[in-house]
């Protein structure tokens, strides 16, 4: 196959010495300008057959590609639209754990505050059922104090002694008596409640009587 520059500096043998080319030569280069040609044209449709099937294939590569651009502009809006919903939920649920915090928070604060006060109120009332203790005991000892001891009885009696002396008197020996048995009598039965009525015993010093008014024909 020949090339431009073959075509172009070709050089034929002259036929004869007055001038002319050789026929066999030209027709030698022109049946190799035509298998050139037609080499070149079988070329040019090849690569024509090959640029309408790569044009065909890049038509199709350009749709895929739109309809790629087209899958990844809807996945990027899904994934921003799932993005956008995580977020606000996630803001959702750290808003409303930090309102129940918040409000647990508060809750303690306000048990502790009652517990508190309950615990406060109940030093309180112990304070005063000590109070009320302390007086009511103050009472008692009071009026434990108020009675006669052993010594005030016995001064008594010296007392006594030597305003009124009297001779000692001998006491009789008492005597064995026999006595009729009697049948017991028993208690009546109370129906009522109500009705029952309290028996006071005399206290253990009520017969003591003491004081400058003290008169022994009383006895």
């Amino acid at each position: 196959m020949l090339t431009i520059d073959e075509i172009k500096n070709i050089s034929f043998r002259k036929a004869t010495l007055s001038g002319g080319y050789r026929a066999e030569d030209v027709d030698a280069f022109i049946d190799e300008v035509i298998a050139t040609f037609e080499q070149q044209k079988k070329e040019k449709t090849n690569l024509v057959h090959k640029i309408d099937r790569l044009a065909t294939r890049l038509e199709e590569y350009r749709e895929d590609e739109e309809t790629v651009r087209n899958a990844l502009l809807t996945s990027q809006k899904m994934s921003d639209a799932c993005i956008k919903e995580a977020k606000e939920k996630a803001a959702k649920i750290v808003r409303e754990a930090e309102e129940k915090a918040q409000s647990l928070v508060a809750d303690a604060n306000r048990m502790t505050s009652l517990e508190k006060e309950k615990y406060l109120q109940l030093q309180s009332d112990a304070v005063t059922l000590r109070n009320e203790l302390i007086e009511l005991y103050s009472s008692h000892i009071q009026r434990i104090d108020d009675l006669p001891t052993e010594d005030v009885v016995e001064q008594s009696r010296q007392e006594l002694d030597a305003k009124y002396p009297t001779e000692p008197v001998a006491q009789p020996v008492p005597q064995m008596v026999q006595q009729p048995v009697e049948a017991p009598v028993q208690a009546p039965k109370v129906t009522d409640a109500t009705t029952r009525v309290a028996i006071k015993r005399p206290g253990k010093f009520s017969q003591l009587k003491f004081g400058d008014n003290y008169d022994v024909s009383d006895e």
